[in-house]
């Protein structure tokens, strides 16, 4: 015979934890982080392969949680990317003061890479793809480095 479980279990929060965001209980997992990966067009499958300690019930749980509170996630969220855009404007700025050698320059304008925000628009298949791009100029940077 199976053990119920109940629902109002599967989501708590903790102000020690992600800031009192809501997680997935006995876990780190944010209900934003389920959010986000829902909203990029992921399955609860697919989720669950990617974070292989979650259960199909507690994917759905969040995704529930989600939907039944869809603006605080998703003002989290947008927060959330407004200090990604914040800490990647910082990181352009001092970029720019930096004199680049020829090799940044090289690297910099080879790929055309999207910004931050525009890679997550991105269909999943093309941002494995960028990435694996990115890996493979990283992998002979740091092999020419060596030589």
């Amino acid at each position: 015979m199976s053990t119920i479980t109940d629902i109002g279990t599967l989501i708590s929060r903790n102000p020690e934890i992600h800031g009192g965001c809501p997680i997935i209980a006995g876990t780190g997992v944010t209900v934003r982080r389920i959010a986000i990966w829902y909203k990029q067009g992921l399955s609860a499958e697919e989720i669950v392969d990617r974070i292989g300690h979650l259960t199909l019930t507690q994917v759905y749980a969040a995704l529930t949680y989600y939907h039944a509170n869809r603006e605080e996630i998703d003002a989290d969220i947008a927060a959330e990317e407004a200090e990604g855009d914040r800490i990647e404007a910082l990181n352009s700025q001092r970029n720019i003061q930096k004199q680049p050698t020829d090799r940044d320059l090289e690297v910099a304008t080879a790929a055309n890479y999207p910004s931050r925000r525009e890679f997550m628009q991105l269909p999943l298949e093309e941002r494995r793809n960028i990435l694996a791009k990115q890996a493979e100029a990283m992998l002979q940077h740091y092999q020419e480095d060596r030589e």
